[in-house]
């Protein structure tokens, strides 16, 4: 109906794709906590619970079919969407080095990813020690992938957060390490 003449999709098509990708996504996001068959008020229930997720930033905004962009685009994208598509490019702006969410791992107290795999000891607790040895491999991972550019990468840093505070993440300090060398 909303591709008919006189509607919103008739003359925008890029709007009609991401509506479509907007609702296929909240239908497998459904279909993937309750199953292909549920009543309405189950839907209405997952379907609040999808808006709240994606307005918070849990879920990403990347869509699978959607990653065929043309040679000649900019892609913009946090650096574990970029390593998702597993794309070369010509081109790479690493931005807020000084920031310490390139080291950080998201809080996850209930679920944490290491602490819950069965190859995590019972009895062992996590300690400060193995958080710092954890985010060091996950940056040099995400280092180590991130690194597709053919060409260049720009490093772009600012002195102070978003909050007022002096930014001197542990990326920003190997990349001082590694130009004083």
């Amino acid at each position: 109906m909303l591709s008919q003449p006189g509607f919103g999709f008739h003359e925008d098509r890029d709007a009609a794709r991401v509506a479509s990708q907007l609702v296929e996504s909240a239908r497998k996001f459904r279909w993937a906590l309750e199953g292909k068959e549920a009543d309405a008020a189950q839907g209405m229930r997952f379907g609040r619970a999808y808006v709240q997720l994606a307005e918070s930033g849990a879920l990403g905004a990347l869509y699978l079919p959607g990653w065929r962009t043309p040679e000649n685009a900019v892609f913009l994208a946090p650096a574990y969407t970029f390593l998702l598509r597993n794309h070369a490019v010509d081109v790479q702006f690493w931005l807020d080095i000084g920031s310490t969410g390139w080291w950080e791992r998201l809080y996850q107290p209930l679920t944490h990813p290491f602490v819950l795999t069965a190859r995590w000891p019972v009895t062992a607790p996590w300690t400060d020690r193995d958080e710092y040895i954890t985010r060091q491999e996950t940056m040099r991972r995400l280092l180590l992938g991130l690194l597709r550019a053919r060409q260049q990468v720009f490093l772009g840093a600012s002195d102070y957060s978003e909050g007022g505070y002096e930014q001197r993440g542990p990326l920003l300090s190997i990349v001082n390490r590694l130009l004083t060398q």
